[in-house]
């Protein structure tokens, strides 16, 4: 069977398949709190499970999965990673898988912390920027929310973090890790504070009311599962419309954005920006 996972591949096998394809897919997640009812690793899945499907859409290979990235939380089981760490690692990463032959790179985000998002895409300005040898090289920073209506909808009716969109996506694709009967929540309060604003799970402090102060931030000590939504209206359907909304919509959009770096290459023209306010990415 014919695997799109590099690890997968022997040196004579990632070879042949350079001949034909030049797109890899750099996955990234991380381990932290999903409440009671879904394992520490669901990150890491959300971007292991929708890389699998859209390789087999592109037919291009797909790179280990990174595992670390900045969360913020603080809860037990949560493995934080500095947003500069993770951007130094992926542009490496690209280098390398650059001068091997690759030309076209999809990152897929599993988490959807603004720092690291942010941070991520504005350091990968810069690698190409400050290294010419990456200047035909397609880097495509590619958020699964951003491609499915359903999840967007979901993001504006207070459904975040480890709730609606993400519990439905565990019963679609892996219902064996889901918890299910009576499981411990936040008291109303806080849960009704982190579905109004996600961010509200920090505490920030400082000396003075000075903008220019850089703040303490810790977790508030009265969240304790920290789960931002409606995991109880879950279920497997959403997850499989998602699934079926991004692979439609980001396969095809990746698809043509390919095409049009490999015309531009032999080409030799680039669209240019005008203005820079359009490239900003939205994060959530």
């Amino acid at each position: 069977m014919k695997s799109h996972r590099m690890q997968d591949l022997t040196l004579v096998e990632l070879q042949e398949r350079l001949r034909n394809c030049r797109t890899v897919i750099l996955p990234y997640g991380l381990s932290e709190q999903h409440g009671a009812h879904l394992p520490l690793d669901v990150d890491i899945r959300n971007a292991d499970y929708i890389s699998a499907k859209l390789a087999e859409k592109l037919d291009c290979l797909i790179a280990p999965t990174l595992n670390y990235t900045f969360s913020g939380g603080m809860a037990p089981g949560t493995i934080n990673v500095k947003p500069n760490t993770l951007s130094n690692l992926i542009g490496e990463i690209i280098e390398s898988l650059s001068l091997q032959g690759f030309r076209n790179f999809i990152i897929i985000p599993g988490h959807g912390g603004s720092e690291s998002l942010l941070h991520l895409k504005e350091s990968l300005r810069i690698l190409k920027w400050l290294n010419p040898a990456l200047r035909d090289d397609l880097i495509m920073l590619v958020p699964i929310w951003n491609y499915s209506p359903t999840w967007m909808k979901l993001f504006e009716s207070r459904d975040y973090h480890a709730a609606e969109a993400e519990t439905s996506l565990m019963l679609h694709w892996c219902p064996e890790v889901v918890r299910h009967g009576d499981l411990p929540q936040d008291t109303p309060e806080v849960a009704e504070a982190l579905r109004d604003d996600p961010d509200s799970y920090q505490l920030r402090e400082s000396f003075s009311s000075m903008r220019e102060e850089i703040v303490n931030t810790s977790q508030r000590a009265e969240v304790k599962i920290g789960v931002m939504g409606y995991p109880e209206r879950a279920c497997a359907e959403t997850g499989r419309k998602i699934e079926e909304e991004f692979l439609a919509n980001a396969g095809a959009a990746i698809a043509d954005a390919i095409a049009a770096a490999d015309r531009a290459r032999n080409s030799g023209e680039r669209i240019v920006h005008s203005n820079g306010e359009k490239l900003k990415l939205k994060s959530i």
